[in-house]
């Protein structure tokens, strides 16, 4: 009964702050569910389950997608702020986590993109185009040679 209680009010707080347009434009800036649950006061379960409810579950996930691309943008501001080469480890560490949570919430535009794999051994095809062409000579000698 407690938890009902606890779980309604935070609904009432999520209500409040601006319901779904609050939370999912701070996940679209690239905020996490735990810094916006902290804002709130409100728990990080409470707040994702809020997010995941079916009525709210697209709108969540296009969100994340939009974060995905604020992430992008903030690993490029941490790449271009380097001024120092003692600088460059802890930034390139920064970047690429953004980029590797980018990937997480949006694969389609920021994930590893991996295509059909082909394999082309040459030397397979010029022994073959080799016997080809000797048994093209072998059909020409015997049109001439009248067999």
């Amino acid at each position: 009964m407690a938890g009902k209680m606890i779980t309604a009010q935070a609904h009432a707080t999520i209500r409040k702050a601006g319901g779904e347009t609050f939370i999912f434009d701070q996940v679209a800036s690239g905020r996490s569910l735990k810094d916006i649950a902290e804002e709130l006061g409100v728990s990080r379960p409470i707040l994702s389950t809020w997010c995941n409810a079916p009525a709210r579950r697209e709108s969540y996930r296009q969100a994340r997608q939009a974060a995905a691309d604020a992430l992008v943008e903030e690993g490029l501001a941490i790449a271009d702020s380097v001024r120092e080469a003692s600088e460059v480890p802890g930034a390139k560490l920064r970047a690429d986590f953004r980029r590797w949570m980018a990937a997480r919430m949006n694969a389609q535009s920021w994930g590893d993109q991996t295509g059909a794999l082909v394999s082309v051994d040459l030397g397979k095809l010029h022994i073959e185009a080799l016997r080809a062409a000797n048994r093209e000579d072998a059909e020409r000698r015997k049109v001439i040679e009248g067999e």
